[in-house]
């Protein structure tokens, strides 16, 4: 799950619902929760389950956008992951071929082997270095 802060989601649950001109307890009925949990929610006294944001956003009526981003807030991945990588258009290029059954299985787990050997290359340029300039390297 994405770390965000507890009020994160209340203030754009609250956003939304204000300027769709909806109140607290019509956004409750029309998603089928209880009057009060609304209230709860955009007060950050609770965080809500991955379907209770899917039901909020479709009570209202929100873009597909949008709710990606309500699910974000929440702590969840949106539906359309390549939107978090919208500055990164290469990563979205290759989220989707790894989802193409079209794509082969051998080269999709290929790619998937260079992937984490990029990510562990990263992870040791980011240890911290000896005085020799030499990471995790016996002087």
């Amino acid at each position: 799950m994405i770390q965000h802060t507890s009020n994160e989601f209340g203030v754009l649950l609250k956003g939304y619902r204000e300027e769709r001109s909806v109140s607290q307890s019509k956004l409750a009925e029309r998603a089928e929760f209880d009057h009060s949990y609304v209230s709860r929610l955009e007060s950050a006294a609770r965080m809500p389950t991955r379907d209770a944001v899917d039901r909020l956003g479709a009570a209202l009526d929100l873009s597909q956008s949008e709710l990606d981003g309500l699910l974000a807030a929440a702590g969840f991945l949106p539906r359309d992951v390549t939107s978090l990588l919208s500055n990164e258009p290469a990563l979205g290029e290759v989220l989707d071929l790894l989802q193409d059954e079209a794509v082969p299985t051998e080269f999709r787990e290929n790619m998937r082997q260079v992937l984490r050997l990029m990510a562990e290359q990263a992870r040791f340029a980011l240890r911290p270095r000896n005085g020799n300039g030499l990471s995790g390297v016996a002087a």
